[in-house]
């Protein structure tokens, strides 16, 4: 296949997410919209509603892409990265079906294979010396996505338990929202020192952000200050990780 055929696959391929995605809240598939889907598994780290407007941000990030990549066709990793682009919109797209269906196992799977898909472009990406633009334009939208599906992964997971009946066994629900919490910050800030990647904070900020505003005030506090405890402590480590990166080195 070639360069100028991938460029058009991968257009028609985000065309796809994004319509199934509109459909299955506009129809919506199989009578359900995915915030309803999501409400028959009451899991306590879901974030409040809100937080999915993020997808909007993703979406636009991504069509940003889809027009950059003109700029990077004829580089040597374009082909492996439209591979992993097709491929991730092919699961985006059986997510939801699956979702929709509620083929909750069936859904954490394809969740894997979104999950797996980023992580190959993350890394391709990041093997690679781009310029400022190309990290803008190419490396960023796919570092959101990543994200956010990093926390996605976790919640639908959740779900999974609930849908099994799993009570927490030793752990009270609160309490293992509160240790899925810290390990996600955990990961994140390894993920962002490793990499030297202060954006890979951004978006778990925000999901947590969002974790904080569904529980705080009520009866599970515990689980909106530890998400404000992670939020703070994010927020130091993306101060650090930019100011380093930003910084103009003295001969």
């Amino acid at each position: 296949m070639s360069n100028r055929t991938l460029i058009i696959v991968n257009i028609i391929a985000l065309v796809g997410v994004i319509t199934v995605n509109a459909l299955a809240n506009i129809l919506p598939i199989n009578g359900m919209n995915t915030g309803q889907i999501s409400d028959l598994y009451p899991s306590l780290f879901t974030p409040a509603g809100f937080t999915f407007s993020v997808w909007s941000l993703i979406y636009l990030s991504l069509i940003v892409f889809s027009v950059a990549q003109f700029q990077i066709k004829d580089k040597s990793y374009f082909k492996e990265l439209s591979l992993w682009f097709i491929l991730s919109c092919i699961s985006n797209i059986s997510w939801i079906l699956a979702w929709h269906h509620l083929f909750t196992a069936a859904s954490v799977i394809i969740m894997l294979i979104l999950l797996y898909s980023l992580t190959q472009i993350f890394l391709l990406l990041q093997r690679n010396n781009l310029n400022r633009k190309e990290w803008f334009l190419i490396l960023l939208p796919f570092i959101f996505y990543l994200t956010w599906i990093c926390v996605a992964t976790i919640a639908n997971i959740s779900t999974l338990l609930i849908a099994l009946n799993w009570t927490g066994g030793f752990l009270s629900p609160t309490y293992w929202t509160i240790t899925m919490i810290s390990i996600a910050a955990a990961l994140g800030l390894y993920i962002a020192f490793r990499l030297k990647e202060p954006a890979f904070l951004l978006v778990l900020m925000w999901a947590f952000f969002g974790i904080y505003s569904r529980w705080t005030g009520g009866e599970n506090n515990a689980i909106s200050y530890t998400a404000l405890v992670s939020i703070m402590g994010l927020l130091i480590a993306f101060g650090k990780l930019l100011f380093d990166k930003l910084k103009i080195p003295v001969n």
